[in-house]
Protein backbone atom coordinates (compact mmCIF):
# COMPACT_ATOMS: atom_id res chain seq x y z
CA UNK A 1 0.00 0.00 0.00
CA UNK A 2 1.28 3.42 -0.93
CA UNK A 3 2.03 5.78 1.91
CA UNK A 4 2.22 8.92 -0.25
CA UNK A 5 -0.15 11.71 0.71
CA UNK A 6 -2.59 13.06 -1.81
CA UNK A 7 -1.58 16.50 -3.08
CA UNK A 8 -3.30 19.40 -1.39
CA UNK A 9 -5.65 21.26 -3.77
CA UNK A 10 -4.97 24.99 -4.08
CA UNK A 11 -8.68 25.66 -4.63
CA UNK A 12 -11.77 24.07 -3.00
CA UNK A 13 -13.79 21.61 -5.08
CA UNK A 14 -16.62 24.12 -5.63
CA UNK A 15 -14.35 26.88 -6.92
CA UNK A 16 -15.78 28.67 -9.96
CA UNK A 17 -13.63 28.42 -13.08
CA UNK A 18 -14.51 32.01 -13.99
CA UNK A 19 -13.49 33.25 -10.55
CA UNK A 20 -10.21 31.35 -10.86
CA UNK A 21 -9.50 32.89 -14.26
CA UNK A 22 -10.40 36.34 -12.96
CA UNK A 23 -8.02 35.94 -10.04
CA UNK A 24 -5.24 34.86 -12.39
CA UNK A 25 -5.85 37.76 -14.78
CA UNK A 26 -6.21 40.52 -12.21
CA UNK A 27 -3.35 42.55 -10.81
CA UNK A 28 -4.16 42.38 -7.09
CA UNK A 29 -1.77 44.95 -5.65
CA UNK A 30 -0.17 48.07 -6.99
CA UNK A 31 1.05 51.52 -5.93
CA UNK A 32 -1.70 53.72 -4.55
CA UNK A 33 -1.85 55.84 -7.69
CA UNK A 34 -2.77 52.69 -9.65
CA UNK A 35 -6.45 53.24 -8.90
CA UNK A 36 -6.44 56.53 -10.83
CA UNK A 37 -7.95 56.70 -14.31
CA UNK A 38 -4.48 57.01 -15.85
CA UNK A 39 -3.98 53.33 -15.09
CA UNK A 40 -7.37 52.26 -16.43
CA UNK A 41 -6.49 53.40 -19.95
CA UNK A 42 -5.30 49.96 -21.03
CA UNK A 43 -8.62 48.46 -19.94
CA UNK A 44 -10.53 51.25 -21.69
CA UNK A 45 -8.56 50.60 -24.88
CA UNK A 46 -9.51 46.93 -24.61
CA UNK A 47 -13.16 47.93 -24.11
CA UNK A 48 -13.03 49.99 -27.30
CA UNK A 49 -11.37 47.11 -29.13
CA UNK A 50 -14.14 44.73 -28.03
CA UNK A 51 -16.74 47.19 -29.37
CA UNK A 52 -14.82 47.34 -32.64
CA UNK A 53 -14.70 43.55 -32.96
CA UNK A 54 -18.41 43.16 -32.14
CA UNK A 55 -19.67 45.88 -34.49
CA UNK A 56 -17.19 44.90 -37.20
CA UNK A 57 -18.31 41.26 -37.04
CA UNK A 58 -21.96 42.29 -37.36
CA UNK A 59 -21.19 44.54 -40.33
CA UNK A 60 -19.14 41.81 -42.03
CA UNK A 61 -22.05 39.38 -41.69
CA UNK A 62 -24.75 41.81 -42.85
CA UNK A 63 -22.85 43.39 -45.75
CA UNK A 64 -22.39 46.92 -47.16
CA UNK A 65 -26.00 47.45 -48.29
CA UNK A 66 -27.17 46.95 -44.69
CA UNK A 67 -24.68 49.31 -43.06
CA UNK A 68 -25.20 51.98 -45.74
CA UNK A 69 -29.00 51.97 -46.02
CA UNK A 70 -30.61 50.31 -42.99
CA UNK A 71 -31.37 52.48 -39.94
CA UNK A 72 -29.80 49.95 -37.62
CA UNK A 73 -26.96 49.32 -40.05
CA UNK A 74 -26.10 53.02 -40.09
CA UNK A 75 -26.21 53.05 -36.28
CA UNK A 76 -23.87 50.06 -36.01
CA UNK A 77 -21.54 51.70 -38.54
CA UNK A 78 -21.60 54.85 -36.41
CA UNK A 79 -20.83 52.88 -33.24
CA UNK A 80 -17.90 51.33 -35.09
CA UNK A 81 -16.61 54.76 -36.11
CA UNK A 82 -16.93 56.26 -32.64
CA UNK A 83 -15.25 53.16 -31.17
CA UNK A 84 -12.31 53.88 -33.49
CA UNK A 85 -12.22 57.47 -32.26
CA UNK A 86 -12.23 56.28 -28.64
CA UNK A 87 -9.63 53.58 -29.27
CA UNK A 88 -7.15 55.94 -30.93
CA UNK A 89 -7.66 58.73 -28.35
CA UNK A 90 -7.19 56.30 -25.45
CA UNK A 91 -4.06 54.80 -27.00
CA UNK A 92 -2.56 58.27 -27.40
CA UNK A 93 -3.32 59.10 -23.75
CA UNK A 94 -1.97 55.71 -22.66
CA UNK A 95 1.36 56.37 -24.35
CA UNK A 96 1.57 59.89 -23.00
CA UNK A 97 1.21 58.52 -19.45
CA UNK A 98 3.85 55.86 -20.11
CA UNK A 99 6.15 58.40 -21.71
CA UNK A 100 5.85 61.07 -19.02
CA UNK A 101 6.42 58.55 -16.19
CA UNK A 102 9.25 56.74 -18.05
CA UNK A 103 7.33 53.49 -17.59
CA UNK A 104 9.49 51.87 -20.29
CA UNK A 105 12.64 51.55 -18.16
CA UNK A 106 14.17 48.06 -17.83
CA UNK A 107 12.84 45.45 -17.45
CA UNK A 108 9.68 46.93 -18.98
CA UNK A 109 11.05 47.92 -22.37
CA UNK A 110 9.20 45.20 -24.27
CA UNK A 111 5.92 46.32 -22.68
CA UNK A 112 6.40 49.59 -24.56
CA UNK A 113 7.50 47.84 -27.77
CA UNK A 114 4.40 45.63 -27.93
CA UNK A 115 2.16 48.61 -27.21
CA UNK A 116 3.91 50.76 -29.82
CA UNK A 117 3.51 48.09 -32.49
CA UNK A 118 -0.20 47.88 -31.60
CA UNK A 119 -0.51 51.63 -32.09
CA UNK A 120 1.27 51.58 -35.46
CA UNK A 121 -0.90 48.69 -36.65
CA UNK A 122 -3.99 50.58 -35.49
CA UNK A 123 -2.96 53.55 -37.66
CA UNK A 124 -2.75 51.28 -40.69
CA UNK A 125 -5.93 49.46 -39.72
CA UNK A 126 -8.03 52.62 -39.67
CA UNK A 127 -7.24 53.45 -43.30
CA UNK A 128 -8.26 49.97 -44.47
CA UNK A 129 -11.46 50.51 -42.50
CA UNK A 130 -12.14 53.77 -44.33
CA UNK A 131 -11.56 51.89 -47.59
CA UNK A 132 -14.45 49.53 -46.79
CA UNK A 133 -17.11 52.09 -45.81
CA UNK A 134 -18.51 52.29 -49.32
CA UNK A 135 -18.85 56.08 -49.56
CA UNK A 136 -16.90 58.84 -51.27
CA UNK A 137 -14.43 58.93 -48.38
CA UNK A 138 -13.58 55.30 -49.13
CA UNK A 139 -13.16 56.04 -52.81
CA UNK A 140 -10.81 58.95 -52.26
CA UNK A 141 -8.79 57.33 -49.47
CA UNK A 142 -8.09 54.12 -51.36
CA UNK A 143 -6.45 56.20 -54.08
CA UNK A 144 -4.38 58.12 -51.50
CA UNK A 145 -3.56 54.87 -49.73
CA UNK A 146 -2.49 53.11 -52.92
CA UNK A 147 -0.23 56.04 -53.79
CA UNK A 148 1.26 55.90 -50.28
CA UNK A 149 2.00 52.15 -50.47
CA UNK A 150 3.51 52.67 -53.91
CA UNK A 151 5.74 55.34 -52.39
CA UNK A 152 6.77 52.79 -49.77
CA UNK A 153 7.60 50.37 -52.62
CA UNK A 154 4.98 47.93 -51.35
CA UNK A 155 2.39 48.56 -54.06
CA UNK A 156 3.15 45.17 -55.60
CA UNK A 157 1.91 43.57 -52.37
CA UNK A 158 -0.58 46.01 -50.79
CA UNK A 159 -3.26 47.71 -52.89
CA UNK A 160 -6.18 49.35 -51.00
CA UNK A 161 -8.11 49.51 -54.28
CA UNK A 162 -8.48 45.73 -54.06
CA UNK A 163 -11.53 45.45 -51.79
CA UNK A 164 -11.05 41.72 -51.24
CA UNK A 165 -7.59 42.44 -49.88
CA UNK A 166 -8.96 45.25 -47.71
CA UNK A 167 -11.46 42.86 -46.12
CA UNK A 168 -8.77 40.28 -45.40
CA UNK A 169 -6.40 42.85 -43.88
CA UNK A 170 -9.00 44.82 -41.91
CA UNK A 171 -11.20 41.98 -40.65
CA UNK A 172 -8.71 39.17 -40.11
CA UNK A 173 -4.98 39.80 -40.45
CA UNK A 174 -4.39 43.00 -38.46
CA UNK A 175 -7.06 42.31 -35.76
CA UNK A 176 -5.56 38.89 -35.03
CA UNK A 177 -2.09 40.41 -34.73
CA UNK A 178 -3.36 43.24 -32.50
CA UNK A 179 -5.22 40.82 -30.20
CA UNK A 180 -2.13 38.63 -29.93
CA UNK A 181 0.06 41.62 -29.09
CA UNK A 182 -2.52 42.78 -26.55
CA UNK A 183 -2.17 39.44 -24.77
CA UNK A 184 1.64 39.64 -24.77
CA UNK A 185 1.52 43.28 -23.67
CA UNK A 186 -0.72 42.46 -20.72
CA UNK A 187 1.19 39.31 -19.73
CA UNK A 188 4.32 41.40 -19.29
CA UNK A 189 2.36 44.13 -17.50
CA UNK A 190 0.86 41.51 -15.18
CA UNK A 191 4.27 39.98 -14.52
CA UNK A 192 6.08 43.23 -13.80
CA UNK A 193 3.16 45.04 -12.19
CA UNK A 194 2.31 48.70 -12.62
CA UNK A 195 5.45 50.78 -13.15
CA UNK A 196 6.78 52.27 -9.94
CA UNK A 197 8.36 55.74 -9.79
CA UNK A 198 11.94 55.75 -11.01
CA UNK A 199 12.70 58.69 -8.70
CA UNK A 200 13.69 57.87 -5.15
CA UNK A 201 12.14 61.05 -3.76
CA UNK A 202 8.62 60.00 -4.75
CA UNK A 203 6.82 58.27 -1.90
CA UNK A 204 4.15 55.65 -2.57
CA UNK A 205 2.38 52.77 -0.85
CA UNK A 206 1.40 49.35 -2.15
CA UNK A 207 -2.37 48.98 -1.74
CA UNK A 208 -5.00 46.41 -2.74
CA UNK A 209 -6.32 46.95 -6.24
CA UNK A 210 -9.87 48.25 -6.53
CA UNK A 211 -11.27 47.04 -9.84
CA UNK A 212 -14.77 48.47 -9.45
CA UNK A 213 -13.84 51.97 -10.72
CA UNK A 214 -12.21 50.34 -13.74
CA UNK A 215 -15.46 48.63 -14.72
CA UNK A 216 -17.47 51.78 -14.02
CA UNK A 217 -15.18 53.72 -16.36
CA UNK A 218 -15.51 50.99 -18.99
CA UNK A 219 -19.30 51.10 -18.74
CA UNK A 220 -19.28 54.88 -18.99
CA UNK A 221 -17.14 54.64 -22.13
CA UNK A 222 -19.60 52.22 -23.75
CA UNK A 223 -22.53 54.52 -22.93
CA UNK A 224 -20.63 57.52 -24.29
CA UNK A 225 -19.79 55.74 -27.56
CA UNK A 226 -23.41 54.61 -28.02
CA UNK A 227 -24.70 58.12 -27.32
CA UNK A 228 -22.25 59.84 -29.68
CA UNK A 229 -23.07 57.31 -32.41
CA UNK A 230 -26.78 58.13 -32.02
CA UNK A 231 -26.35 61.90 -31.84
CA UNK A 232 -23.61 62.21 -34.48
CA UNK A 233 -23.93 59.35 -36.97
CA UNK A 234 -21.26 58.49 -39.47
CA UNK A 235 -21.72 60.74 -42.54
CA UNK A 236 -22.33 59.42 -46.01
CA UNK A 237 -21.54 61.07 -49.33
CA UNK A 238 -22.37 58.88 -52.32
CA UNK A 239 -19.33 57.68 -54.23
CA UNK A 240 -18.61 58.93 -57.73
CA UNK A 241 -19.27 56.60 -60.66
CA UNK A 242 -18.09 56.68 -64.25
CA UNK A 243 -21.74 56.55 -65.28
CA UNK A 244 -22.52 59.64 -63.20
CA UNK A 245 -19.57 61.60 -64.58
CA UNK A 246 -20.36 60.56 -68.15
CA UNK A 247 -23.98 61.63 -67.77
CA UNK A 248 -23.08 64.99 -66.28
CA UNK A 249 -20.02 65.77 -68.42
CA UNK A 250 -19.55 63.37 -71.37
CA UNK A 251 -16.89 65.62 -72.87
CA UNK A 252 -14.71 65.11 -69.78
CA UNK A 253 -15.04 61.33 -70.09
CA UNK A 254 -14.18 61.49 -73.77
CA UNK A 255 -11.09 63.62 -73.08
CA UNK A 256 -10.01 61.23 -70.33
CA UNK A 257 -10.47 58.21 -72.59
CA UNK A 258 -8.27 59.93 -75.17
CA UNK A 259 -5.60 60.59 -72.54
CA UNK A 260 -5.69 56.91 -71.56
CA UNK A 261 -5.38 56.04 -75.26
CA UNK A 262 -2.33 58.20 -75.92
CA UNK A 263 -0.74 57.47 -72.51
CA UNK A 264 -0.83 61.05 -71.19
CA UNK A 265 -3.19 60.50 -68.21
CA UNK A 266 -2.05 60.65 -64.57
CA UNK A 267 -2.16 56.87 -64.33
CA UNK A 268 -0.17 56.37 -67.53
CA UNK A 269 2.50 58.86 -66.39
CA UNK A 270 2.57 57.88 -62.71
CA UNK A 271 6.08 58.71 -61.47
CA UNK A 272 6.51 55.60 -59.29
CA UNK A 273 5.61 53.23 -62.11
CA UNK A 274 5.18 50.15 -59.97
CA UNK A 275 2.25 47.87 -59.25
CA UNK A 276 -0.65 48.27 -59.32
CA UNK A 277 -0.21 50.97 -61.99
CA UNK A 278 2.01 49.18 -64.49
CA UNK A 279 -0.81 48.21 -66.83
CA UNK A 280 -1.23 49.65 -70.34
CA UNK A 281 -3.97 52.29 -70.05
CA UNK A 282 -4.75 52.11 -73.77
CA UNK A 283 -5.39 48.40 -73.56
CA UNK A 284 -7.39 48.50 -70.31
CA UNK A 285 -9.51 51.60 -70.85
CA UNK A 286 -10.01 51.65 -74.61
CA UNK A 287 -9.06 48.54 -76.58
CA UNK A 288 -10.63 45.88 -74.33
CA UNK A 289 -13.93 47.73 -73.64
CA UNK A 290 -14.26 48.69 -77.31
CA UNK A 291 -13.55 45.12 -78.48
CA UNK A 292 -16.00 43.58 -76.01
CA UNK A 293 -18.84 46.04 -76.52
CA UNK A 294 -18.56 46.90 -80.20
CA UNK A 295 -20.14 44.78 -82.92
CA UNK A 296 -17.12 45.57 -85.05
CA UNK A 297 -13.52 46.33 -84.16
CA UNK A 298 -12.79 47.94 -87.53
CA UNK A 299 -11.65 51.23 -86.00
CA UNK A 300 -9.05 49.45 -83.84
CA UNK A 301 -7.85 47.45 -86.84
CA UNK A 302 -7.62 50.58 -89.01
CA UNK A 303 -5.61 52.45 -86.37
CA UNK A 304 -3.23 49.54 -85.76
CA UNK A 305 -2.45 49.19 -89.47
CA UNK A 306 -1.66 52.89 -89.91
CA UNK A 307 1.87 54.28 -89.98
CA UNK A 308 3.22 55.85 -86.77
CA UNK A 309 2.97 59.31 -88.33
CA UNK A 310 -0.66 58.76 -89.31
CA UNK A 311 -1.45 57.43 -85.83
CA UNK A 312 0.00 60.57 -84.26
CA UNK A 313 -2.00 62.67 -86.70
CA UNK A 314 -5.20 60.84 -85.74
CA UNK A 315 -4.50 61.40 -82.05
CA UNK A 316 -3.78 65.10 -82.59
CA UNK A 317 -6.99 65.48 -84.59
CA UNK A 318 -8.91 63.66 -81.83
CA UNK A 319 -7.58 66.09 -79.21
CA UNK A 320 -8.67 69.03 -81.35
CA UNK A 321 -12.08 67.45 -81.91
CA UNK A 322 -12.87 66.70 -78.27
CA UNK A 323 -11.48 70.01 -77.05
CA UNK A 324 -13.92 71.81 -79.37
CA UNK A 325 -16.88 69.43 -79.41
CA UNK A 326 -20.00 70.19 -77.41
CA UNK A 327 -21.29 67.93 -74.70
CA UNK A 328 -24.34 67.01 -76.77
CA UNK A 329 -22.25 65.90 -79.74
CA UNK A 330 -19.99 63.70 -77.62
CA UNK A 331 -22.94 62.25 -75.76
CA UNK A 332 -24.65 61.08 -78.96
CA UNK A 333 -21.63 60.50 -81.14
CA UNK A 334 -23.43 62.55 -83.80
CA UNK A 335 -21.56 63.69 -86.89
CA UNK A 336 -24.29 64.93 -89.20
CA UNK A 337 -24.62 68.32 -87.48
CA UNK A 338 -20.98 69.20 -87.06
CA UNK A 339 -18.82 71.53 -89.12
CA UNK A 340 -16.94 70.47 -92.24
CA UNK A 341 -13.76 70.09 -90.24
CA UNK A 342 -15.52 67.94 -87.68
CA UNK A 343 -17.03 65.90 -90.50
CA UNK A 344 -13.48 65.14 -91.62
CA UNK A 345 -12.63 64.19 -88.06
CA UNK A 346 -15.57 61.75 -88.05
CA UNK A 347 -13.52 59.46 -90.30
CA UNK A 348 -10.75 59.39 -87.73
CA UNK A 349 -10.63 55.87 -86.13
CA UNK A 350 -9.60 57.27 -82.71
CA UNK A 351 -12.60 59.61 -82.65
CA UNK A 352 -14.87 56.75 -83.70
CA UNK A 353 -13.55 54.57 -80.87
CA UNK A 354 -13.98 57.24 -78.21
CA UNK A 355 -17.43 58.25 -79.47
CA UNK A 356 -18.57 54.63 -79.20
CA UNK A 357 -17.33 54.30 -75.60
CA UNK A 358 -18.96 57.43 -74.16
CA UNK A 359 -22.55 56.10 -74.51
CA UNK A 360 -21.36 52.86 -72.90
CA UNK A 361 -20.05 54.89 -69.98
CA UNK A 362 -23.39 56.68 -69.68
CA UNK A 363 -25.26 53.38 -69.57
CA UNK A 364 -23.02 51.88 -66.89
CA UNK A 365 -21.80 49.08 -69.15
CA UNK A 366 -18.31 50.57 -69.46
CA UNK A 367 -17.71 50.52 -65.69
CA UNK A 368 -18.95 46.92 -65.52
CA UNK A 369 -16.44 45.93 -68.20
CA UNK A 370 -13.58 47.58 -66.26
CA UNK A 371 -14.58 45.75 -63.08
CA UNK A 372 -14.74 42.44 -64.97
CA UNK A 373 -11.20 43.04 -66.21
CA UNK A 374 -10.07 43.13 -62.54
CA UNK A 375 -11.02 39.94 -60.66
CA UNK A 376 -11.76 39.64 -56.92
CA UNK A 377 -13.53 43.01 -56.51
CA UNK A 378 -10.38 44.89 -57.46
CA UNK A 379 -11.50 48.43 -58.33
CA UNK A 380 -8.08 49.71 -59.40
CA UNK A 381 -9.16 50.33 -63.01
CA UNK A 382 -12.37 52.13 -62.05
CA UNK A 383 -10.94 54.34 -59.31
CA UNK A 384 -7.87 55.24 -61.37
CA UNK A 385 -10.05 56.28 -64.30
CA UNK A 386 -12.14 58.48 -61.99
CA UNK A 387 -8.91 59.95 -60.63
CA UNK A 388 -7.76 60.73 -64.16
CA UNK A 389 -10.98 62.69 -64.80
CA UNK A 390 -10.13 64.92 -61.81
CA UNK A 391 -13.56 64.58 -60.18
CA UNK A 392 -12.25 62.80 -57.07
CA UNK A 393 -9.69 65.49 -56.26
CA UNK A 394 -12.26 68.20 -56.93
CA UNK A 395 -14.84 66.72 -54.56
CA UNK A 396 -12.23 65.93 -51.88
CA UNK A 397 -11.08 69.55 -52.02
CA UNK A 398 -14.69 70.72 -51.76
CA UNK A 399 -15.26 68.77 -48.52
CA UNK A 400 -11.72 69.42 -47.23
CA UNK A 401 -10.52 65.82 -46.81
CA UNK A 402 -7.36 65.96 -48.92
CA UNK A 403 -4.09 65.10 -47.21
CA UNK A 404 -3.08 68.73 -47.59
CA UNK A 405 -6.06 69.57 -45.35
CA UNK A 406 -4.14 68.46 -42.24
CA UNK A 407 -4.15 64.75 -42.81
CA UNK A 408 -7.81 64.20 -43.65
CA UNK A 409 -8.75 65.22 -40.10
CA UNK A 410 -12.13 66.34 -41.39
CA UNK A 411 -14.90 63.92 -42.12
CA UNK A 412 -17.14 64.35 -45.15
CA UNK A 413 -18.98 67.01 -43.17
CA UNK A 414 -16.28 69.35 -44.45
CA UNK A 415 -15.69 71.09 -41.12
CA UNK A 416 -13.48 70.56 -38.10
CA UNK A 417 -16.29 71.85 -35.91
CA UNK A 418 -18.73 69.12 -36.95
CA UNK A 419 -18.83 65.62 -35.52
CA UNK A 420 -17.66 62.95 -35.94
CA UNK A 421 -14.09 64.05 -36.65
CA UNK A 422 -12.03 62.43 -39.35
CA UNK A 423 -8.75 60.59 -38.98
CA UNK A 424 -7.16 63.25 -36.78
CA UNK A 425 -4.32 60.86 -35.95
CA UNK A 426 -3.00 61.41 -39.49
CA UNK A 427 -2.61 65.16 -39.00
CA UNK A 428 1.22 64.84 -39.10
CA UNK A 429 1.01 63.58 -42.69
CA UNK A 430 -1.13 66.56 -43.61
CA UNK A 431 1.40 68.88 -42.00
CA UNK A 432 4.20 67.23 -44.00
CA UNK A 433 2.27 67.47 -47.26
CA UNK A 434 1.52 71.15 -46.78
CA UNK A 435 5.03 72.14 -45.60
CA UNK A 436 8.12 69.98 -46.10
CA UNK A 437 6.71 67.95 -48.98
CA UNK A 438 4.76 70.75 -50.67
CA UNK A 439 5.66 70.62 -54.36
CA UNK A 440 7.67 67.42 -53.91
CA UNK A 441 7.24 65.25 -57.02
CA UNK A 442 8.14 62.21 -54.90
CA UNK A 443 5.88 63.15 -52.00
CA UNK A 444 4.40 59.65 -51.59
CA UNK A 445 7.84 58.07 -51.43
CA UNK A 446 9.25 60.68 -49.05
CA UNK A 447 6.17 60.66 -46.80
CA UNK A 448 6.40 56.87 -46.53
CA UNK A 449 10.11 57.09 -45.66
CA UNK A 450 9.56 59.78 -43.01
CA UNK A 451 6.59 58.02 -41.44
CA UNK A 452 8.42 54.69 -41.45
CA UNK A 453 11.42 56.25 -39.71
CA UNK A 454 9.24 57.93 -37.08
CA UNK A 455 7.41 54.66 -36.40
CA UNK A 456 10.70 52.81 -36.00
CA UNK A 457 12.01 55.40 -33.53
CA UNK A 458 8.69 55.25 -31.66
CA UNK A 459 8.80 51.46 -31.34
CA UNK A 460 12.47 51.28 -30.33
CA UNK A 461 12.36 54.37 -28.13
CA UNK A 462 13.26 52.57 -24.86
CA UNK A 463 16.44 51.21 -26.47
CA UNK A 464 17.76 54.49 -27.89
CA UNK A 465 20.41 56.02 -25.58
CA UNK A 466 20.01 59.65 -24.50
CA UNK A 467 16.68 59.95 -26.33
CA UNK A 468 15.04 57.65 -23.78
CA UNK A 469 16.14 60.02 -21.00
CA UNK A 470 14.22 63.02 -22.36
CA UNK A 471 10.91 62.16 -20.61
CA UNK A 472 12.66 62.59 -17.24
CA UNK A 473 12.63 66.31 -17.88
CA UNK A 474 8.86 66.45 -18.35
CA UNK A 475 6.93 67.91 -15.37
CA UNK A 476 3.90 65.62 -15.51
CA UNK A 477 5.17 62.48 -13.76
CA UNK A 478 4.87 63.72 -10.19
CA UNK A 479 1.32 64.89 -10.89
CA UNK A 480 0.37 61.41 -12.14
CA UNK A 481 2.08 59.71 -9.18
CA UNK A 482 0.59 62.09 -6.61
Amino acid sequence: MSTEKAPTSEYPAKTSAFKTLRDKIYIHEFPSYGNKIFYSLGFLALTSLILLVLTGSIMACMGPTWWLTSVWGIHVRSIHEWSVQAFMAILVCHFLVGLSTSAFKPPRRMVWVFGAVIFCLALIQTEFGFALRGDFSSQYRIISGADFWNGAHLGWFINPENISQDFAIHIAIIPIIILGLFVLHYLLEHTYGIAKPYRKDVAYQIVPANHIPMYVRGGALVVLVLAMAWLFPSPFVAPETIRGVATQDPTLVAQTLLQEFDHTSDTATYLDSIDPYTYDTRQVYVVVPYTLASTSSDAITIFQTESPDQQQSDIAQAHAYFDATTTATVATGATDAVSAQQHTFAHNPVIAIINSLVPLAQSGVYESILNQESPNTNYTYTTRFLTDTGVLDAEAAAVHITTAEWGMVREETGSLAKLPPGAWWFAPIGILNSTVLAGDDNGDRDAAAILGFVMLVFILFPYIPYLNRLPEYLPFAKWIWK
